[in-house]
């Protein structure tokens, strides 16, 4: 890589978190999906309108849009009213013009650029009416309720009265109900990384059964039949095209089984008055777990209980959640080494704080994790702080998150235990007259931070950058930029943009990073991802990256993905 380009990568990633840091804090992301949750409810951040990719492996960068009506999706957190950055006047004062100099230069393409790929779609961009519409258009026909593969007892988003329930010995009423749902993905896919080439047919299936109990308790099961788990990660069934060789990935593994309830609404009758404040949620089981947004924690299976306090306040904290945390097994251990895939630790044991306070303008989170080991895998202390709001200024209202996260070994450095500090900003923004999105993601990786607990899939904590810094999470293509918390800065910018109401979609992005201990990990790449709803239950993706690793050849990646929700 020239040394311009180099310069050129540091100035942006200055620049990016310059920008992110001066407009503050981000609306975080995570996929919504049409059917039940199948992360435990006690360790859900609420994010309305988010867009992270859902999958395990790096949450994208808050980007696409995968609903089962593939309705727009942006990354917006809960509703907060927007914090101003300055009083509201008739003219910006020169403050003003500096601070969102930067958002203003990069919106200047988004209406050329939207009108082109308009065209060459032949469809038309959704936009924003500047004056109220005094058309009047009448009541909106409600949606047909989704079905699910299989429905007993009340029915998913059913209408009609409650049946009258069962009255349990504690005074707890119950209403049981079974369902089936899950997602269906296939691919065709292929990679070339600068020599090593990867040609793929690859396929996973997510498959979940969940016994509602009532409206705070239930059990959920959940298996993936088409890819199973390894110690350092997961073979999916596939189909190589170059030689025509396959892989059995098939298998009958649980991967997701636990109960979750709230000890108030199991019993009742320990307090009939409501006064006592009994109201404790928790969760026992193997569940999905992350913190700070997949930064901290992504694990896609981990063996835990948790309990969780909610609804607490103060003067200036409108609500405050505190989760514990104790897990026991399926932790896999983070490295920032390249070359170290994330490896389950049969010995180790995690616990964790996670808290979440709301206030006036923002959303805050402080979480603090301890992982013990004995073994060769080594103690670590690792913690995370993020700041969440919608900022107003003058010319724009921004989405903005800043997270600050560490890790520090308490036994000895290993591999999987290593000092160091990591900076990741985000901020977007929507430009006017559109729904159109504009992101720009940020991070500086001091030393070598570790993640406590990451997925055989998650990779590093980077994932959330962007979608170049991101696998797909099937098969065996990665991340087209793939780092670790390592000595590292980098920077991605993109463009999302929605047409035909939001059925069909483009996001075209740019990213790279560099290293900052001289090391040559310097890359830059680009990427466009496309995506159309085929009625109520398909999805199709089509991906397309390029990019250049410092002393090494161009690589590129090429995927077309369908994806079915039931």
């Amino acid at each position: 890589m020239s040394s311009k380009a180099i310069k050129a990568m540091r100035w942006l990633c200055t620049a990016s978190l310059l920008l992110c840091w001066s407009v503050a804090r981000l609306l975080g992301g995570e996929e919504l999906l049409f059917p039940p949750s199948v992360v435990p409810e006690v360790l859900q951040i609420p994010a309305p309108e988010a867009a992270a990719d859902a999958t395990e492996n790096d949450s994208s960068a808050g980007l696409q849009s995968e609903e089962y009506l593939f309705s727009s999706t942006v990354i917006s957190p809960a509703y907060m009213p927007p914090c101003s950055l300055s009083a509201i006047s008739d003219a910006p004062r020169p403050i003003d013009a500096w601070l969102e100099a930067v958002p203003r230069l990069l919106s200047v393409p988004n209406k050329n650029c939207g009108d082109c790929l308009a065209g060459a779609l032949h469809s038309h961009r959704v936009e924003v009416p500047t004056r109220l519409d005094a058309t009047a258009y009448g009541l909106h026909p409600v949606p047909e309720r989704p079905l699910l593969l299989m429905e007993w007892g009340e029915e998913f988003l059913g209408v009609g009265p409650l049946a009258p329930g069962i009255e349990t010995c504690s005074g707890a009423v119950w209403r049981p109900a079974f369902w089936v749902f899950g997602e269906y993905r296939t691919a065709l896919q292929y990679a070339d990384y600068g020599g090593q080439q990867v040609s793929e047919w690859a396929n996973r299936l997510d498959l979940f059964g969940q016994l509602n109990l009532s409206g705070t308790e239930r059990v959920l099961a959940g298996l993936r039949p088409a890819d199973e788990e390894l110690v350092d990660g997961r073979r999916f069934s596939s189909l190589d095209l170059r030689d025509g060789s396959s892989i059995n990935g098939f298998n009958s593994e649980l991967q997701t089984l636990f109960f979750e309830g709230d000890f108030g609404e199991l019993f009742p009758y320990l307090d009939p008055h409501d006064v006592l404040r009994l109201d404790y949620g928790f969760s026992v089981g193997r569940m999905p777990l992350l913190a700070q947004q997949g930064l901290l924690i992504n694990e896609d299976r981990i063996d835990a209980v948790t309990v969780t306090r909610n609804t607490l306040f103060t003067k200036r904290i409108s609500n405050l959640r505190m989760t514990g945390v104790y897990a026991w097994g399926g932790v896999h251990r983070n490295s920032a080494d390249f070359g170290i895939p994330n490896t389950e630790d049969r010995n180790s044991h995690l616990l964790a704080l996670l808290t979440e306070s709301d206030f006036a303008c923002s959303t805050a989170n402080v979480d603090v994790v301890y992982v013990q080991d004995n073994t060769l895998g080594g103690d670590l202390l690792a913690f995370g702080a993020s700041s969440i709001r919608r900022q107003q200024g003058y010319f724009n209202t921004y989405n903005t998150s800043l997270h600050v996260l560490g890790s520090f070994p308490t036994n000895g450095e290993s591999p999987f235990a290593r000092q160091g500090e990591l900076l990741f900003a985000q901020t977007s923004w929507t430009p006017h007259h559109y729904d159109d999105l504009i992101y720009l993601n940020a991070f500086l990786a001091i030393d070598e931070f570790t993640s406590p607990a990451r997925g055989p899939l998650a990779g590093g904590p980077l994932g959330q950058t962007g979608l170049l810094f991101s696998a797909p999470g099937i098969g065996r293509v990665g991340a087209p930029i793939n780092v670790r918390a390592n000595d590292a800065a980098g920077a991605s910018l993109g463009y999302q943009y929605f047409f035909d109401e939001t059925r069909q979609q483009v996001v075209w992005e740019f990213g790279g990073q560099q290293a900052t201990d001289g090391a040559n990990r310097g890359v830059v790449a680009t990427g466009v991802r496309y995506q159309r709803a085929v009625g109520h239950h398909w999805i199709t993706v089509v991906d397309m990256t390029v990019g250049k690793r410092e002393s090494d050849n161009v690589a590129s990646s090429l995927r077309f993905e369908a994806r079915a929700k039931f």
